[in-house]
């Protein structure tokens, strides 16, 4: 069975709560995002950090739910979300940050070069918003969204990228930063989705996700915040017996975003 909720519906979802228009053509925003916040007296939403762990399928979440405690303490609601064919990285990134199917935005297989579809991170540009992308070299998330009056912080690995997250979020100078990790990607696609050093890459991405929303809990307190965890497809494991993507399968295809918000103190 395929997730109701698209891909295509991050973008409109995330403009809205930022009080922004999402770009030309993205489909509209998951419709219940409008109310979640009026109940918590949050009209919009000051601050925003985006997590970009990459390939978390959602059987991994069913399978290990504990091991998501940390990502769940920090959120409130958990969305079953379905992605969209091919199943791969700059594919389903492409959607997410533009809201429109890859047959508009252009990216169709697995290639890598920077995106003329207007995205969210123009949205965010044009509406004033410092926005920084910190993500791995030559990573479909540092590559596709490129040319845009945004920052970017393109380091070597997941650590070098967290790290300086963490500072930024500190600094307290961007109202969005956007955050990708692959070591599960990586090592999954080397060995298989189980491996023991795939789940223990799984464990890192959501620590990674817990230290940074607790320095953002520490340093945003005064601003309404949205923080989210938002994957772009999951896994499988291939005839070889190794992890792969990009097939029409619920493994591939069905995946979970989190999003939590508190009310800042101002």
């Amino acid at each position: 069975m395929k997730n109701e909720i698209s891909m295509t519906q991050f973008t409109a979802t995330v403009a809205d709560c930022l009080g922004i228009n999402a770009p030309d053509g993205a489909e509209a925003k998951i419709p219940f995002m409008a109310s979640y916040l009026q109940k918590r007296d949050i009209s919009k939403v000051d601050k925003v950090l985006i997590y970009n762990p990459d390939a978390i399928g959602m059987w991994l979440f069913q399978k290990y739910t504990t091991w998501f405690a940390p990502v769940l303490n920090h959120t409130q609601l958990g969305i079953p979300v379905h992605t969209v064919m091919p199943s791969v990285t700059p594919v389903c990134f492409g959607t997410m940050y533009t809201g429109v199917m890859p047959s508009v935005h252009g990216i169709q297989k697995y290639e890598k070069y920077q995106l003329s579809q207007e995205s969210l991170f123009d949205c965010l540009a044009k509406n004033k918003k410092r926005t920084a992308i910190v993500a791995v070299e030559n990573s479909s998330m540092a590559i596709l969204f490129g040319g845009r009056d945004i920052d970017y912080f393109i380091l070597p690995y997941d650590n070098e990228v967290n790290e300086k997250t963490k500072e930024l979020i500190a600094a307290n100078e961007y109202d969005v930063i956007v955050v990708y990790n692959q070591e599960y990607d990586d090592v999954m696609h080397r060995t298989f989705p189980e491996s023991e050093e795939s789940l223990q890459a799984l464990k890192n991405h959501i620590a990674a996700f817990d230290a940074l929303c607790k320095v953002c809990e520490e340093n945003w307190k005064e601003d309404n915040a949205m923080v989210c965890w938002a994957t772009d497809h999951g896994i499988h494991t291939n005839a070889d017996g190794h992890g792969s993507h990009g097939a029409d399968i619920e493994e591939d295809m069905n995946v979970m975003h989190f999003l939590g918000v508190w009310k800042g103190n101002n």
